[in-house]
């Protein structure tokens, strides 16, 4: 029995009892042609493999996401075209569910969640059209994404939890170009020019659930340290949250994410000692570059994710600048409660939701209250309040606004600084006003993270603010392509920052995406409304005007003006006026 992650195909054939029921003969010879026509050679084309025949259905296996949805959308634009001279009742129309996820193949077949979640969505999928997971929409949103809208949260028949799902467009089934044009460009992204690494959750090994924090918190700390290191490229840990509690082979990883190595481990708490096994794959070279087991007391667990880290910088060659060395080791934290604190808060900080965020700050004020030498934790709570006022969780905004002001200050006057301060004061000193100081903060975020997307992402919103659209492209793009699940925020600077240099069949395709990820985002869409009415397309304009209102009755110009911090009034003033001439109220 092997274990594996794949992309998953369900399809089957709309009314097939009719069919057969109407002529039995034709239906069975016309079902065959098109597999052999249509299917069979795409499937070789696509890298995938049939793995069984069931009647009018067909379950397929494929190496990727993307190859499973560009194969989907050819077949389904291929039996468009055959079916144009055909009978309407005679039709062969497939529907297509796709999923990524953990698999089991026994005897060439396959097995598992991964593949149940697939035929659910074939059953939701409309005649001709597509229905795929949100894992593969995030895996395909940069290339494909302009294909499929949101259909909300699914509750399919005998899966545990609702699946986030998106149905193929119905104008655009079948093109696999972008439908915008410049859409492809808009995410076009250059590869990495150092080596690149994807570390995926740590395995808790323990028979208590509560301990599976310290799994946890071991892939985050480690994460955060390499994330500081500027010889590396490191994908941003949340995004391989969808890798947790799953098997899944270094190559299929790699592939996905577009990374050369990948580390993985596995943790065992038993009373006051704990055992860490790593594994760093270098999947070009296809071979085990380190392969290390440490035994160690709970105590000495900083000292151990330390030992880690120098081993894989040895395995990977990379040479540490002036300050890193000093900045980037754990050790430094020796109080145990301390550990235990920080452990805690990195299980709840990176779920990224409202009540998950206050627990998290409260474990890192412990943290910081037991070991207040340590930088981790005003850096954290700094983090948690700047979050609850970006976001709208605060109740009090002002006093979140003012908390994470007050905490980043003491963040950076560390002198083993991680970056997470001066990245946060940059952006409240872009809202203060203070745009020359922002830069610089925001710029000596990124110099101290240098994986970091949120750092590199605040960097490209001032620098859009500061009336430097090119580079703030440059860095939000950095950004993007150490998120690779493309957060709807930074998509919105990316679109802002393409219009404000001119580029408007840039930036509507990427407010659009924006939009397709989270439906109820009205700052895309007064994006995308301001490139219609700049660009001169004063009637797409006025629609997007319309769905504005629409998704919120109270909207008023004035007060979203606040909203833009620009240094250069004549580009607020430019923005404000083009949606005011799309009809939106003063």
């Amino acid at each position: 029995m092997e274990r594996r992650l794949a992309a998953v195909i369900s399809a089957d054939i709309v009314g097939y009892s009719r069919l057969m029921g109407e002529d039995e003969d034709a239906t069975l010879a016309a079902a065959n042609d098109h597999r052999n026509e249509v299917v069979g050679p795409r499937a070789l084309q696509y890298g995938g493999r049939t793995v069984k025949l069931m009647g009018d259905g067909i379950l397929m296996e494929f190496p990727s996401a993307v190859q499973a949805v560009a194969f989907a959308l050819d077949v389904q634009n291929a039996m468009d075209t055959r079916n144009r001279d055909i009978q309407e009742d005679r039709r062969i129309v497939y529907r297509i569910g796709i999923n990524v996820g953990d698999i089991i193949i026994e005897d060439g077949d396959i097995f598992g969640d991964g593949v149940n979640i697939a035929a659910r969505l074939e059953a939701i999928a409309e005649p001709g059209g597509i229905c795929i997971s949100g894992t593969v929409y995030d895996q395909v949103a940069r290339k494909l994404g302009e294909m499929f809208e949101f259909m909300g949260h699914q509750t399919l028949k005998n899966i545990a939890s609702p699946v986030r799902a998106y149905r193929s467009l119905p104008e655009k089934t079948g093109a696999v170009r972008p439908a915008e044009p410049g859409a492809s460009a808009a995410f076009d992204f250059k590869a990495p020019d150092r080596p690149s690494i994807a570390i995926l959750p740590f395995k808790s090994l323990s028979p208590v659930p509560d301990q599976d924090y310290i799994a946890d918190g071991i892939h985050f700390g480690l994460s955060a340290t390499m994330v500081q290191l500027s010889g590396l490229f490191l994908i941003h840990a949340p995004t391989l949250n969808g890798y947790r509690s799953t098997e899944v082979a270094p190559d299929d990883v790699a592939r996905q994410l577009e990374v050369r190595y990948v580390l993985d481990g596995a943790v065992q708490r038993a009373g006051n000692r704990v055992r860490v096994t790593v594994q760093l794959t270098d999947t070009e070279a296809r071979q085990t570059i380190l392969a290390e087991r440490y035994d160690r007391e709970v105590g000495d667990i900083f000292k151990l994710q330390d030992d880690i880290i120098h081993e894989v910088i040895v395995a990977l060659k990379i040479k540490l600048v002036s300050g890193e060395a000093e900045r980037v080791w754990f050790s430094k934290i020796n109080v145990p409660d301390a550990m235990e604190a920080y452990y805690r808060a990195s299980s709840h900080f990176y779920k990224f939701n409202k009540d998950d965020n206050q627990t998290a700050r409260a474990l890192f004020e412990d943290m910081h209250r037991l070991q207040p030498d340590a930088v981790i934790g005003p850096s954290y709570i700094a983090a948690s309040h700047w979050i609850d006022w970006f976001f709208g969780w605060s109740e009090a905004p002002e006093q979140s606004f003012a908390e994470a002001d007050k905490w980043s200050r003491r963040a950076m006057e560390y002198p083993e600084n991680n970056g997470i301060g001066h990245a946060i004061h940059g952006h409240l000193q872009l809202v203060q006003g203070n745009f020359d100081a922002a830069v610089v903060a925001c710029r000596t975020g990124t110099q101290l993270r240098t994986s970091c997307p949120l750092a590199h992402g605040l960097l490209g919103l001032v620098q859009n603010y500061c009336g430097n659209p090119e580079e703030a492209v440059k860095s939000v793009k950095e950004a993007l392509r150490l998120e690779r699940i493309y957060p709807p925020w930074l998509i919105d600077v990316l679109a802002a920052a393409y219009r404000d240099r001119g580029d408007f069949q840039l930036s509507v395709p990427a407010a659009r995406e924006s939009i397709r990820i989270n439906p109820a985002n009205n700052d895309a869409r007064l994006i995308l409304c301001s490139d219609y009415a700049l660009s001169g397309d004063s009637d797409q304009a006025h629609l997007v005007a319309k769905d504005i209102i629409a998704k919120d009755p109270d909207f008023k110009l004035g007060a979203y003006a606040q909203r833009l911090p620009y240094k250069s009034p004549d580009m607020r003033n430019r923005v404000i006026a083009a949606l005011s001439k799309a009809g939106l109220p003063e």
